[in-house]
């Protein structure tokens, strides 16, 4: 046999072999996982058992995708509220039709009308023409929006709230076309208009020209600033951060702009020329919202006197460090420190200045070092109200068995929800039903 031929035959049964091998890691993967999602579902349900039947039915209701067999099954049972909120239903026209009742109560309407998850076409919205609650329907931005569908509902839709939807097919024509429907005030604050020089001028005498000063999506230039300076309302103008800003256009209108709101501007540029050449005008109270100011112990140190301390503690954008924290540790209004997500925080941070912190605050601060060791180091001192509602914690079962007479155990779910909880199969759901409500219900 050649030397070729013994090097073919020798690679069958070795690449059998790996084969196999990744085989059969796969199907020990398959089945870790699988053990997994069983031990996690059935540690859900024995803690769903284990609460009260409102908070059950509550999770019940948000997490899990709940078919209209299930929903009609039980639906005097269900929270019906956080049901509207479960991202998971698989919404069609059969789905609302199942719980007629439920579905069109007075209180339920408007929010179906609003929710973004429907299946919405123009099938759906001619099926329930009658029902809808129209206000809400015409500010949904996830209908599917076109100059027809607008043009089929002329007579139901609510046109000041319609005025505002960003996801409209918004063009020129379509402005025109409902010329006297819509609501100027609203539209000239809506920021997704094909804005230009003919649109402005073709109905300048109708727009709300404080609302339009605000829009920072207008082509802002030199020009028309100019064009139109006796129009504006220089207050929201001095505010809006979209205007193409520099030394020069503040200089060029200096007596015109509201220097309060100059002041809160994010978007000037801040060399430190231009706080020095109108040095007397700044309202250093507000300045500190400014992300662009070069930022340094110097420059705080040099306005020290005059600094709204309470903004300034709010900034994001000063050069923290432990050392600046300490070193204004009388000047910082603490309140508005401890919701500042720039902050360094650390465990050592926290603990230094443990009785100045608003715990009220620090408890829905998503910012912090989140771990079982922090929560429980501060057990005392958090508001547990709030912590419950903190997404950013480490949510996991264990923390919330742990807590569990501290935790609102309900905002504690809406969390973890954030983290996937397992789905449960319908058996499940029908003996957890039975559990709490016993088995009358079964059947029914």
């Amino acid at each position: 046999m050649s030397e070729e031929s013994i090097y073919r035959t020798s690679l069958v049964p070795r690449a059998a072999s790996q084969l196999a091998q990744v085989q059969t890691a796969g199907r020990q993967l398959a089945i870790a996982a699988q053990l997994k999602d069983d031990i996690d579902r059935d540690r859900l349900i024995a803690h769903i058992k284990r609460i009260s039947s409102y908070h059950a039915m509550s999770l019940l209701s948000l997490s899990q995708p709940l078919s209209a067999d299930m929903i009609k099954r039980f639906e005097r049972n269900l929270d019906w509220w956080w049901l509207y909120e479960n991202k998971d239903l698989p919404w069609s026209i059969e789905l609302i039709e199942c719980c007629d009742k439920q579905f069109w109560d007075r209180d339920a309407v408007s929010m179906l009308s609003g929710r973004k998850s429907l299946p919405w076409s123009l099938e759906l919205i001619e099926h329930f023409e009658e029902r809808w609650y129209w206000l809400a329907l015409s500010g949904n931005e996830s209908l599917p929006w076109s100059l027809e569908l607008i043009e089929r509902f002329e007579e139901r839709w609510v046109w000041w709230r319609l005025s505002r939807n960003e996801n409209l097919p918004w063009s020129f024509k379509l402005i025109e076309r409902f010329e006297e429907r819509w609501d100027l005030d609203r539209l000239s604050k809506n920021e997704d208009l094909p804005w230009s020089f003919e649109l402005i001028e073709r109905f300048e005498d109708r727009w709300n020209w404080e609302m339009l000063s605000g829009n920072e999506a207008m082509p802002w230039s030199l020009e028309l600033i100019e064009r139109f300076k006796d129009r504006w309302n220089w207050g929201p103008l001095s505010g809006n951060k979209s205007l193409p800003w520099s030394l020069e256009l503040i200089e060029r209108f200096e007596d015109r702009w509201d220097w309060d709101r100059l002041s809160r501007n994010r978007s000037l540029p801040w060399p430190l020329e231009l706080i020095e050449r109108f040095e007397d005008r700044w309202i250093c109270g507000w300045l500190p919202g400014n992300e662009t100011l070069p930022w340094s112990l110097e420059l705080i140190e040099r306005f020290e006197d005059r600094w709204n301390w309470g903004c300034l503690s709010w900034s994001e954008d000063l050069p923290w460090s432990f050392e600046l924290i300490k070193l204004f540790e009388n000047r910082w209004d603490w309140d508005r420190l401890s919701w500042n997500k720039s902050l360094p925080w650390s465990l050592e941070l926290i603990e230094r200045f443990e009785a100045r912190w608003d715990w009220d605050r620090l408890s829905e601060t998503k910012s912090l070092p989140w771990s079982f060791e922090l929560i429980d180091r501060f057990e005392g001192r958090w508001n547990w109200d709030r912590l419950s509602r903190n997404e950013a914690l480490p949510w996991s079962f264990e923390l919330i068995e742990r807590f569990e007479s501290r935790l609102d155990w309900m905002s504690s779910a809406v969390a973890v929800m954030y983290k996937d909880l397992p789905t449960l199969r319908p058996a499940d759901i029908v003996a957890i039903m039975e559990y709490h409500f016993g088995t009358e219900l079964i059947g029914e």
